[in-house]
């Protein structure tokens, strides 16, 4: 059960009685994790989860002289090892 929710107001967190879908809650709570479901699940609108969807947004790196090549695909390949999306 919820007993106390606040919402973010004119740059202020001020205390909140009620929310209505897509907005932005806090709640005080430390067992809440990122993506938990308030509420009755069955309710809620539910989307296929895609294993590989396509990219948003893509980008190109290169390097400014072609010696940096090696030293940026390094820099890269750490990158992607240690990004956890």
């Amino acid at each position: 059960k919820i007993t106390e929710m606040c919402i973010p107001s004119n740059g202020e967190i001020v205390p909140a009685d009620h929310a209505c879908p897509g907005e932005i809650v806090i709640l005080a709570d430390d067992t809440l994790k990122l993506n938990d479901i308030l509420g009755n699940e069955k309710l809620l609108p539910h989307k296929t989860w895609i294993d590989n969807p396509m990219p948003l947004l893509r980008t190109t790196v290169e390097p400014q002289k072609p010696e940096q090549r090696e030293a940026l695909l390094n820099a890269l390949a750490e990158i992607a090892d240690t990004d956890p999306l």
